[in-house]
C-alpha cells in the first residue's frame, strides 16, 4: 500500500483517532488526510504540465510542524519528489542547493523567506506560517494526480565528510519494504505511541513519523529538542517506543537525574538509537530513566537503510559489536579482490536489500562509486566474529598508510575519547617523508580541562600496537565542521597540507 494511501485507509477507519500531538495540539487521522489532500491541491494549484521523464521536486523548507509533514505526503502522494532543505544550513549552503536543484514548488516558512533572495525563476513558491491552524470547513477533493511504489518520493541531504549538501533518492517502495522489517524488528503496532524528538530534516526522525502514520500509530512531535520538554511528554503520555541519538540520551538523563521530582517512565517498552556508537558508560544509564526499556541499536546509511541491529541481547553480551544484519538484509565483508574475508579479518562492507536508494541526485558517477549490481556500499571496513556480530572498524577512504601498515583512526579516536578532559578528536595521516603518512591526533579539551601529552601517550601504548601511536599531538579550539555538524575530514586535511 503507497504511503498517502494509508493515511487515506486509516481516516477512513478510524478518522477520530489522533495520529499526530504536535505540541499543545491533537490531529486525527481524518484531520491530517484532509490536511494532505489540502497541500497537495495547493502544489497542483503552481504546477504546469511536466515530462515524464523529469523528476518533479516539492522542496520544503520548514519548521517541525504537522504542515510540514502534510506537504511531505502530499507531495507523495501526487507522484512528487519531496526535497527537504535544513533551516540550519548556511544562507549560502541553502541558496546553492536550491539554485541547483531547482524544485517546481519550493513551500517555505515565512520567516524563512527572507534568506533566499535568489530563487530559481521556474520555482514557484508557497508561503506558509505554520503556526496558523489548517481550515476544515470544507471538503477537500481527491487531487488529480497519483504516484507509484517506484515513484521517487523523497530526496534527504547528507554530507559526510564533506561541506557540501548531496542529494540521496528514495522510492516509495525502499521505505514501504523497510517498514514491514522494522515492525518485525521493533514490535511496532498501530496501538504505539512513538515520540522522535529530533528535526524532521535528518531521517531517523522523519522516518519514525512516517513509519508510525503508516501502520496507524501516534505520533509525538515537537517543535525541537529540549529535554525537559521531552521528559515531561514521556511522563504525561503513554509513549511506548522512543527514537533518539546518544547525544540526547545524555542530555535527558541530566534533566531526569537534575529533577526536584521522581519521575516514573513505565510505557516506554524500546529506545531506538543510530548514529554515533553509543559509550558503554552511557548505556548503563538507559536503566535508571527507563526501567523497561530494550535499547536496539542501529547502524545503516543515507544510501543503504538499515545494515545491521543490536538487539537487547546483544547489547548485554556484544556492546562493542554494530549487532548482526537486519530482517532482509545480506551482508558481505570483502578483500580488495572482492572475495569474502575470512572470520575476524577485515574487508569493507557490502549490503544488499530491497531498502537501498536510488541514487545521488545529478550525479551518476558518485552513484557508481556505491552501488555496484545488486550491491551497494558507502566504504565502511568491518569485521565479523564467530557468532555473526558485526563491528566497524572505520572509513576506506580514512585509512592512514604509516611505515606500510594499516591503520584504522576510529580506533584511535575512540580510545582517546575514554579520557574525560577530551570533548573531541580526530585522528588524520599527515604526509611525512620517512612514515609516508604520520599518525596525529588533532584534540580538543573540554572547557577548564587539562590532559598532558604524557596522559595520551600513556594511554596509547597501554592499549595500542606501537604503530598505532600517534607521533604527533596538536591542540585545537575548535574543527571545521560540515554543513550537519560532523567534523569535516576533508576540510582539516586541506588546513593541515596548507600549514605543512
Amino acid at each position: 500500500m503507497l504511503l498517502a494511501d494509508a493515511i487515506r485507509m486509516h481516516a477512513s477507519q478510524n478518522p477520530e483517532k489522533t495520529a499526530i500531538f504536535d505540541d499543545a495540539r491533537q490531529i486525527s487521522y481524518a484531520e491530517l488526510y484532509h490536511g494532505i489532500k489540502l497541500a497537495a491541491n495547493t502544489i497542483l494549484a503552481t504546477e504546469e504540465d511536466f515530462e515524464a521523464d523529469e523528476l518533479p521536486l516539492v522542496g520544503l523548507l520548514m519548521n517541525n510542524s504537522a504542515v510540514m509533514i502534510e506537504y511531505f505526503l502530499a507531495a507523495t502522494k501526487i507522484g512528487m519528489c519531496a526535497a527537504v532543505f535544513d533551516p540550519k544550513w548556511s544562507d549560502a549552503n541553502l541558496t546553492e542547493v536550491i539554485n541547483e536543484c531547482e524544485p517546481r514548488v519550493l513551500v517555505i516558512d515565512v520567516e524563512f523567506k527572507a534568506r533566499i533572495p535568489h530563487i530559481p525563476s521556474s520555482t514557484r513558491v508557497i508561503t506558509v506560517d505554520t503556526g496558523e491552524p489548517r481550515s476544515l470547513r470544507r471538503e477537500e477533493a481527491e487531487p488529480q494526480r497519483s504516484s507509484t511504489e517506484d515513484s521517487l518520493f523523497y530526496m534527504g541531504y547528507t554530507s559526510g565528510t564533506t561541506g557540501r549538501p548531496k542529494g540521496y533518492l528514495r522510492s516509495q517502495r525502499s521505505w514501504i519494504e523497510s517498514f514491514a522489517y522494522a515492525r518485525e524488528t521493533f514490535v511496532h503496532d498501530a496501538g504505539d505511541h512513538v515520540l522522535a524528538p529530533g528535526s524532521l530534516v535528518y531521517s531517523l526522525t522523519l522516518y519514525a513519523c512516517i513509519q508510525t502514520l503508516y501502520i496507524g500509530g501516534t505520533f509525538h512531535l515537537t517543535s525541537k529538542f529540549r529535554a525537559e520538554y521531552v521528559l515531561e511528554t514521556l511522563a504525561t503520555h503513554a509513549v511506548t517506543h522512543l527514537y533518539l541519538v546518544p547525544t540526547m540520551f545524555e542530555a535527558l538523563y541530566k534533566a531526569f537525574m537534575a529533577s526536584d521530582s521522581v519521575i516514573a517512565l513505565p510505557s516506554v517498552r524500546s529506545l531506538i538509537t543510530s548514529g554515533d556508537k553509543w559509550s558503554p558508560e552511557s548505556k548503563r544509564k538507559v536503566t535508571e530513566v527507563f526501567e523497561n526499556a530494550g535499547l536496539y541499536e542501529f547502524y545503516g546509511a543515507s544510501e543503504l537503510s538499515f545494515v545491521t541491529v543490536l538487539d537487547p541481547e546483544g547489547n548485554r553480551y556484544k556492546p562493542d559489536s554494530i549487532g548482526k544484519p537486519f530482517a532482509g538484509v545480506q551482508v558481505s565483508i570483502r578483500e580488495a579482490d572482492s572475495t569474502e574475508v575470512t572470520e575476524g579479518a577485515v574487508g569493507q562492507l557490502f549490503v544488499k536489500s530491497p531498502m537501498i536508494f536510488a541514487g545521488y541526485y545529478g550525479s551518476e558517477e558518485e552513484t557508481s562509486q556505491v552501488v555496484h549490481g545488486e550491491w551497494a556500499t558507502v566504504g565502511d571496513l568491518a569485521t565479523r566474529d564467530s557468532e555473526g556480530y558485526l563491528y566497524l572498524v572505520g572509513r576506506k577512504k580514512n585509512m592512514i598508510i604509516s611505515g606500510g601498515l594499516n591503520i584504522y583512526p576510529e580506533e584511535i579516536e575512540k580510545l582517546l575519547l575514554t579520557l574525560e578532559g577530551i570533548e573531541e578528536v580526530i585522528v588524520v595521516g599527515v604526509p611525512d617523508v620517512y612514515w609516508g603518512q604520520k599518525v596525529s591526533a588533532l584534540i580538543k579539551l573540554r572547557m577548564g580541562s587539562e590532559v598532558s601529552d604524557d596522559e595520551i601517550v600513556s594511554l596509547c601504548r597501554r592499549e595500542l600496537a606501537t604503530y598505532k601511536c600517534p607521533k604527533e599531538i596538536m591542540r585545537v579550539d575548535a574543527f571545521p565542521y560540515t554543513t550537519s555538524g560532523k567534523i569535516s575530514r576533508t576540510k582539516l586535511n586541506e588546513l593541515l597540507k596548507i600549514k605543512i
